[in-house]
């Protein structure tokens, strides 16, 4: 497939148009637009097959790339769609893998829910910050002389040996 009829198919999509119509609905020559501005930017000079490849005649082509920059500016919604096609056209992937809109709805429905458990596991670590901060200011110089003498290696030890100090100290 050649360079033109790919991004006819990929203009067509993005638009859901027919370049190929002889249609001035807005819609169509929007999608003309972004069709002939692509292929200029993408090192096709040759104006006249850029017009033959949609039956449109070079003057056409100059025009719609002159309109071009200005109708961009101020209209978000094509600046999109042009975009999109403009990297399905560049990217080697194909337009079946880009999402669609149901697999996008299904996606942020997840990702809502994922923030949602986050929230939560963030809220209980927060209490479980809370209630040790509590026991670390009822016995400070306790934790203090743990926390500057146990090593990280030593852990298990130092606690087996506080346990034993502390059970004779209840017995």
């Amino acid at each position: 497939m050649d360079k033109e009829t790919k991004l006819k198919i990929i203009v067509n999509e993005v638009f859901d148009i027919d370049v190929m119509s002889k249609t001035r609905k807005n819609k169509e020559v929007e999608g003309r637009m972004v069709y002939a501005k692509i292929l200029m930017s993408e090192g096709y000079k040759n104006l006249s097959t850029i017009g033959k490849s949609i039956n449109k005649h070079h003057a056409t082509i100059i025009h719609y790339n002159k309109q071009f920059n200005y109708i961009i500016k101020a209209d978000e919604k094509l600046w999109e769609m042009y975009s999109r096609c403009l990297r399905l056209f560049i990217e080697p992937t194909s337009m079946e893998q880009e999402l669609s809109l149901i697999e996008c709805k299904k996606l942020i429905f997840s990702l809502q829910n994922k923030i949602k458990k986050l929230t939560l596991d963030m809220h209980g670590l927060n209490l479980e910050h809370e209630e040790f901060q509590k026991r670390q200011l009822k016995y400070p110089e306790m934790y203090k002389t743990i926390h500057e003498r146990v090593n990280k290696d030593n852990v298990k030890e130092a606690t087996r040996k506080l346990n034993t100090y502390l059970n004779g100290l209840l017995n």
